[in-house]
């Protein structure tokens, strides 16, 4: 026991150390778990170091990543998926399972490992991907939640595939009929249990925390030990206890007190994966994993893409979905160490699977992270091909184009405020790319456009001589520049109220010429409708609350900066820069710039107090 506990201890300590290099480097934390069980079986595992509570540990952990991802479900947000992420998924994963068979066929797998490596290449993570979108707050825009989507319905499929690998091991007719039968009745165990009895057990647990994390546990324990009998695995009983609890309305309180404990058992089951890697020098096997991750990397988001634009999505939400969705996924080697474990495939598969899966993370971790980028330079490329995408809904008359009040965007804040502005009787155009919310716009009658700003016809057509006011509902710092450049072309007399996602983007639109920014981490529909009363009221009341958030949002980026500075880890820029900041800046510059450095400095003089004149201005006014 003491010795186990010491070889814990060693392990725990790789752990901490690589996990924080791997941070350091910006990439996901998974890769330093898998890492860290690798490095401590290679360096630190002695000869007689029994490794089997270790392994009974990472089993225990992915029992408690299904449960994680069942109480991160909700059968609520299927209904707002609409139907076009559901077809538009089923097709990809049905390609994708395609391509991922076909490929496998050249390098002699088995069949069942074929089955088995389609798929994996079928999904794509959504620990990181989820992850990246809520850093980047792109949670409420409409590549966010096509992506969420898609991968909701991915979590559904893998599930149904574990399932179903689960039921063909079974070689009696008669359990391969009835085992389907039986889920049914285990998931109505699930609604008889929400329905009847987990209500009032869980309120009166609410009451005391370490009660309501005892009764959380005992419901997961309790699925994992009745789903054996129905058929089904242990893993599959927790992810239905998870989406039991996730159905009730104490899911938040649920999951914040038992997340700790399973990242923490999430944590060992990836480390147990790392520890049981046996990686030996198989030109074959390597060739495989290269094929994969080029297939993952590459040819998914051209499929992806490609679906997306032939469902009605605009280009940029089309092409973020594709580069966001461009790796393999965790749930991929859930269902693999599945298949290890009832033997129907070689232990192999698990160390393939995994490097496959750490590449493509890596790779496509700094695809999601320069996605502006990127879509700058395949933005001229993928014009070309336009052609290919045209729809019904995309061919709109000129005489829909001239209006009072234009609207960017329908959802959530748009509708409020389109409801506000009709009530005066202002007459209302929407530029919508979203297929779903141009459903509502048609049971509504509402006049709509199903356009993109970044649809460059989209202007040629567009009468911005007679608008009065434009709001965008979009946080695309770069669509939100593209709308604002042209309405002023030609009527810089408009109002425009545009969104920003930070006080960073915020100010920059300031600095561009905008009358208002709808900061939307600090908006409420109050502070909306004083917003319009004003503008259609006294205009200089609008122009005096710009002038306090701009000094808010500067006091805000001062605050920001100041606390980055003082808690972020020594990188080596950072350290070069404290040891003689102006000087590194300075070379930093005449290397991009060369001789014109210096009117570079004197440009951004004048912006910085262009931007205090017209402040002083716009307040004298």
């Amino acid at each position: 026991m003491i010795d186990f506990l010491h070889q814990f201890g060693l392990l725990f300590l790789v752990i901490v150390a690589i996990s924080f290099l791997v941070k350091l480097m910006r990439q996901p934390i998974i890769v330093g778990y898998v890492l860290s069980g690798l490095l401590f079986s290679i360096f630190f595992a002695t000869r007689d170091f029994d490794g089997s509570p270790i392994l009974l540990m990472a089993e225990l952990g992915i029992t408690f990543l299904l449960f994680l991802m069942g109480l991160e479900f909700d059968f609520k947000s299927l209904r707002y998926l609409g139907k076009e992420i559901i077809i538009t998924t089923s097709i990809q994963s049905l390609l994708f399972f395609g391509i991922g068979f076909l490929a496998s066929a050249p390098f002699h797998f088995s069949f069942q490992e074929r089955i088995y490596l389609s798929i994996l290449f079928m999904f794509s993570s959504t620990l990181l991907v989820a992850k990246w979108i809520e850093d980047k707050k792109e949670i409420n825009t409409l590549h966010g939640k096509v992506i969420l989507g898609t991968l909701i319905i991915q979590d559904v499929f893998a599930i149904l595939a574990l399932t179903f690998l689960g039921v063909a091991q079974e070689t009696s007719a008669l359990k391969i009929v009835t085992i389907p039968l039986l889920g049914f009745g285990l998931l109505g165990i699930a609604f008889l249990l929400t329905r009847f009895v987990l209500e009032k057990t869980l309120r009166f647990s609410s009451k005391f925390p370490e009660l309501l994390f005892m009764v959380s546990l005992g419901v997961c324990f309790l699925f994992v030990e009745i789903a054996p009998y129905f058929g089904y695995s242990a893993t599959i009983g927790a992810f239905i206890a998870g989406v039991t609890l996730a159905n009730t309305i104490y899911k938040n309180d649920i999951l914040s007190r038992l997340k700790p404990l399973i990242i923490f058992f999430n944590m060992l089951f990836f480390v147990g994966l790392g520890f049981q890697m046996n990686i030996t020098p198989s030109a074959n096997l390597f060739l495989f994993i290269g094929v994969l991750c080029v297939l993952s990397l590459f040819l998914k988001p051209i499929i992806i893409y490609a679906t997306l634009r032939w469902r009605g999505y605009d280009l940029k939400t089309s092409f973020y979905g594709g580069i966001y969705l461009a790796q393999l996924s965790e749930f991929g080697i859930i269902i693999i160490a599945a298949g290890i474990l009832s033997g129907n495939i070689g232990k192999q598969l698990n160390s393939l699977g995994i490097i496959a899966i750490i590449v493509t993370m890596i790779i496509s971790s700094y695809f999601i992270k320069y996605d502006r980028k990127l879509l700058r330079l395949a933005e001229p490329f993928l014009r070309r091909g336009e052609r290919f995408f045209k729809t019904v809904k995309q061919v709109i008359p000129d005489q829909h184009l001239s209006c009072n009040v234009l609207f960017f965007g329908y959802q959530e804040l748009g509708q409020e405020l389109h409801e506000r502005l009709k009530s005066m009787g202002k007459n209302l155009l929407v530029v919508e790319s979203d297929p779903e919310q141009i459903e509502l716009l048609k049971r509504q009658n509402a006049n709509y456009v199903y356009s993109s700003v970044r649809n460059p016809d989209f202007f040629n057509h567009m009468h911005f001589k007679e608008v009065e006011l434009v709001i965008s509902n979009s946080i695309d710092l770069d669509e939100n520049k593209i709308i604002l450049n042209e309405l002023k072309k030609t009527n810089p007399n408009a109002v425009v109220i545009l969104s920003a996602k930070s006080t960073k983007d915020s100010l920059e639109l300031y600095d561009a010429g905008t009358d208002y920014v709808i900061y939307h981490a600090s908006l409420n529909h109050q502070h909306m409708s004083l917003l319009l009363e004003d503008y259609t009221t006294d205009i200089n009341k609008m122009i005096a609350k710009k002038f306090t958030e701009i000094s808010r949002f500067e006091e805000w980026e001062h605050k920001r900066k100041k606390e980055r500075e003082n808690t972020r880890f020594f990188e080596i820029e950072q350290f070069l820069e404290r040891v003689h900041p102006q000087k590194l800046k300075d070379v930093a510059a005449k290397k991009l710039f060369g001789d014109n450095f210096s009117s570079k400095q004197n440009l951004k003089r004048t912006r910085t107090v262009s931007r205090k004149d017209r402040l002083g201005n716009d307040h004298k006014e």
